[in-house]
């Protein structure tokens, strides 16, 4: 049986330094109550951080192993990705671990060299279903284009993406729709609605020259004098030849357990072009409440994509943007939306909610 790969163990920390288990060394202790991990119970080491306590515990199991051979690494992985629910992104990393270690111990020595090169941060594959899912959520994905109007005359084109929350109706960012940029004046009611008139958007643009566009009907929220979030919801106008209901929505996941290592994913219209998807790891929440930091790349034109958990492929939070200040992306969280859109708009939340409630 080989030893653990060293190229493996760099994740191994960064998994377990997200993991409740870690911020507390009693607590660490309790798991090791099960029969498997028993006999390491009482020699469990301590230390003064949540590095110095991951460092100091892969260090103490790394070479430890049943009389069956089994790796107590390995078991101690899976053990603490049962304790989290499958739609935790934590479970499913830990178990994935798990198996590569497993997987890599068991080979014969000649093929590691090999295995380690292909993959030397044992970074996540993306899964043929996960890209079956991925496809499915892109159906309900659009870019955003809108003719900006000032003082009653067209002034060029800006882009953003979008995407339905419900039947007939898409999420987008205000500041898509309202086109002005941090300098110039608040948008003119008359402005705003020749904008509206002029706002497409464009589903399946997925190759240039090709996609199907709809028109707006409705600005349902916000309106001018009622602006708090960075969001916009608008109601489409369908098309007898392609109706919307066929297209479906997106499903929201408005609790979601965000960590370290929990990758998010956006699918997005960068500069206006064809529907492209970059994925990335949630950072940290900001001050603000409701809005997030993450590393998935992003470029003009992504302004209004969903942020979808790659756990479950469902919507956590809209894409407002560039945070300069951190160089990292910026996005509002569903759960706050919602809870903007219940106070102010109950009767659309209500739609909402309806949707995706029928979803499940």
């Amino acid at each position: 049986m080989r030893g653990i790969p060293q190229t493996l163990l760099s994740p191994v920390g960064r998994v377990l330094m997200g993991c409740d288990e870690f911020q507390d060394w009693h607590h660490l202790r309790s798991v090791f109550g099960v029969e498997e991990l028993k006999p390491w119970q009482a020699g469990l080491p301590a230390a003064n951080s949540l590095k110095g306590q991951v460092d100091v515990t892969i260090g103490y199991l790394v070479d430890k192993r049943r009389a069956s051979g089994e790796s107590v690494l390995v078991i101690l992985l899976r053990i603490l990705g049962q304790r989290y629910d499958p739609s935790d992104e934590r479970h499913n990393r830990l178990i994935t671990l798990a198996d590569q270690i497993e997987w890599l111990m068991e080979r014969p020595p000649e093929l590691e060299a090999a295995a380690l090169e292909a993959n030397p941060e044992a970074a996540q594959m993306l899964s043929i279903i996960e890209a079956e899912k991925m496809l499915a959520c892109a159906r309900a994905v659009a870019r955003v284009e809108v003719l900006r109007f000032v003082n009653g005359n067209s002034d060029g084109r800006s882009s953003g993406t979008g995407w339905l929350v419900a039947p007939g109706l898409a999420l987008t960012c205000w500041h898509v729709i309202e086109t002005r940029m941090a300098l110039e004046p608040s948008i003119a009611p008359a402005d705003l609605r020749a904008q509206l008139d002029n706002t497409l958007l464009t589903f399946d643009y997925t190759v240039a020259g090709q996609g199907l566009q709809y028109r707006v009907a409705t600005l349902e929220y916000p309106t001018l004098e009622a602006k708090r979030l960075d969001y916009a919801v608008l109601r489409l106008a369908d098309r007898d030849d392609h109706p919307l209901y066929d297209r479906g929505y997106l499903h929201l996941d408005v609790d979601a357990p965000l960590t370290a290592q929990t990758s998010l994913y956006i699918i997005q219209h960068p500069l206006g072009q064809p529907q492209q998807v970059a994925g990335g790891t949630f950072k940290r929440p900001l001050p603000t409440a409701g809005r997030v930091l993450y590393k998935t790349p992003t470029e003009p034109g992504t302004s209004g994509a969903p942020v979808f958990n790659r756990v479950n492929w469902r919507v956590v939070a809209l894409h407002n943007g560039e945070n300069g200040a951190e160089r990292l992306r910026e996005g509002t969280l569903l759960k706050s939306i919602l809870a903007d859109m219940q106070q102010y708009r109950p009767e659309l939340h209500e739609e909402i909610l309806g949707a995706q409630n029928a979803q499940k």
